[in-house]
């Protein structure tokens, strides 16, 4: 049986350096195990951005065991923790910061006919200001992007790339898939419901809080995501002992 864990995370000052020195590590420990401690370090989702998340998903990528269930689960740990970062975002109306992990692509090229490099589109803004170093007619720029330009996206967004890796590895419960998509999903309706209150920051949606009803303020709540860190915490709980024991159940892992 695993134990039941509290809602709120109360761990202690994340040490962020332990991703960088864990090298001389790597004889005497799983480089999981020292991913997994870090995590629970971490005073989520307080201390997380997506640059956070950036660090450890690059450090689990280099370690390369997609062979074994219990990569499996630290993805799934770094997606539960991508995901209580974004709605925490999106509860806040932080709405920028949520859509950077829910769909903004990390990374994405321009080719140009006739130019030998790519270039790198400007996370936020639009490409054809971002191109358009002339001046020129914007319909003249929108032309030349049509028949001139090819975009390639280099990286995906962290979740949806967090949960295609998932998925193609066959290796975590159908249930559990579903139900992170069911998360994504949520994130993207709550972005659309405070939008649609056109609130730009967290403060004026306090403001219109307190000034409303408890049932109101219950039917706003029931439209955000209040994410917990439930699954974070048991995942964490359940990967040092598959470590230890490859034979151990976990719920999260396919049949």
């Amino acid at each position: 049986m695993e134990p039941k864990v509290s809602h709120h995370s109360s761990q202690s000052h994340a040490n962020h350096e332990l991703l960088y020195f864990y090298g001389d590590l790597l004889f005497e420990r799983d480089l999981i195990l020292i991913l997994n401690e870090a995590l629970d370090n971490l005073h989520v989702p307080y201390e997380v951005n997506e640059q956070t998340i950036e660090k450890f998903l690059n450090s689990l990528e280099t370690y390369n065991t997609t062979d074994q269930p219990v990569y499996w689960l630290m993805m799934a740990r770094l997606f539960e923790l991508s995901l209580i970062c974004a709605g925490h975002y999106a509860d806040n109306c932080e709405f920028s910061a949520a859509g950077d992990l829910l769909v903004n692509p990390r990374k994405v090229l321009i080719h140009r006919r006739d130019y030998p490099h790519p270039l790198v589109k400007q996370r936020h803004g639009r490409l054809t200001e971002q191109l358009n170093k002339e001046e020129k007619c914007r319909e003249l720029v929108l032309i030349q992007v049509k028949n001139n330009v090819r975009i390639e996206v280099a990286k995906p967004a962290i979740l949806p790339y967090l949960f295609e890796q998932m998925k193609q590895s066959r290796q975590l419960a159908s249930w559990y898939l579903h139900d992170a998509q069911e998360r994504m999903k949520k994130i993207a309706d709550t972005i659309g419901f405070l939008s649609a209150w056109s609130l730009s920051k967290f403060e004026v949606l306090h403001n219109r809080l307190q000034k409303m009803s408890a049932e109101m303020r219950c039917f706003v709540a029931d439209h955000q995501c209040n994410f917990n860190t439930c699954y974070f915490a048991r995942l964490g709980w359940k990967i040092p002992r598959i470590i230890e024991n490859s034979e151990e159940y976990s719920k999260f892992l396919s049949p």
